[in-house]
């Protein structure tokens, strides 16, 4: 039977969704298994605005030479890729104040290779 998560755990399960700050639990004192899991899932999301980011970045840059089409697929890409992060990173931080488990579609198998454990 799993013991529900404390509110403790729950608010640096929430922190493991606002980007950077995912350090904070990863570094804190004990971790439950429902922190662990959090801390899995945002630093693998981090990893992703990372990556998502850079390739972002490689496509505007091919693209700006071309003066109203670079500005379009610019635009595009930056809106697509802060979209999809800042929903994302609202539904983890929702659904780990309210004791629930979150999974990102397609992240999982990266979460799961990330050797954060409970304390």
């Amino acid at each position: 039977m799993a013991t529900e998560a404390t509110n403790r755990d729950r608010w640096l399960s929430a922190l493991c969704y606002v980007s950077l700050l995912v350090l904070i639990p990863i570094f804190s004192g004990r971790r439950s298994a429902f922190l662990a899991g959090h801390c899995r899932q945002g630093f693998s999301l981090v990893f992703a605005q990372v990556v998502l980011g850079l390739l972002v970045w490689v496509i505007e840059s091919g693209f700006s030479p071309v003066p109203l089409l670079g500005v379009l697929v610019s635009l595009v890409l930056h809106l697509a890729y802060w979209l999809l992060f800042i929903v994302i990173s609202v539904v983890g931080f929702v659904k780990a104040l309210s004791g629930e488990t979150f999974s990102v579609p397609g992240l999982e198998e990266l979460a799961n290779r990330v050797p954060i454990h409970a304390k």
